[in-house]
């Protein structure tokens, strides 16, 4: 799932709640989408991005990545840089060159539980953390408090 050098095109859901918090943009959804493309490229992913309870109560982040926009409603179009008309609330920023991912979480006896991703942009960082409503948080300073670091890119 390599996106770094990619443009996120938007983030999609069936709903999407959007607040201005301090100096912070604030999305929440149950079911949010990236749309990431490749620059001047046809080459499009979406990470559908979802979340699960392991059996101690600890949220983790899942992230699918998939060559269509579902479950949000789309139509198939002819385009060389875009592929689907994608019918749901939508959010998209300036300057959006991905050029770092961070995962965060916790580690446990047997593997590494992801709870958060970061993505920075140009002079933005979009930091996406777990739980029944996923909190998307879009701010010109790096993220802290989320956890170990388990990867970057």
């Amino acid at each position: 799932m390599t996106v770094k050098g990619y443009l996120l095109e938007g983030i999609f859901a069936n709903k999407l709640d959007t607040y201005h918090v301090n100096k912070e943009l604030v999305l929440h959804s149950v079911e949010p989408l990236l749309y990431i493309r490749k620059n001047n490229s046809s080459d499009i992913k979406y990470w559908k991005i979802d979340w699960t309870e392991d059996n101690t109560g600890e949220d983790i982040l899942l992230l699918k990545e998939q060559e269509t926009p579902e479950p949000i409603e789309y139509e198939l179009i002819d385009n060389p840089l875009q592929k689907h008309v994608i019918m749901g609330s939508s959010f998209s920023v300036q300057h959006n060159l991905i050029k770092k991912v961070i995962g965060y979480g916790f580690k446990d006896i047997h593997s590494e539980i992801l709870s958060s991703i970061v993505l920075e942009l140009d002079d933005l960082f979009i930091s996406i953390k777990t739980g029944p409503v996923i909190e998307i948080r879009i701010t010109n300073k790096e993220p802290k408090g989320l956890g170990d670091m388990i990867f970057s890119t």
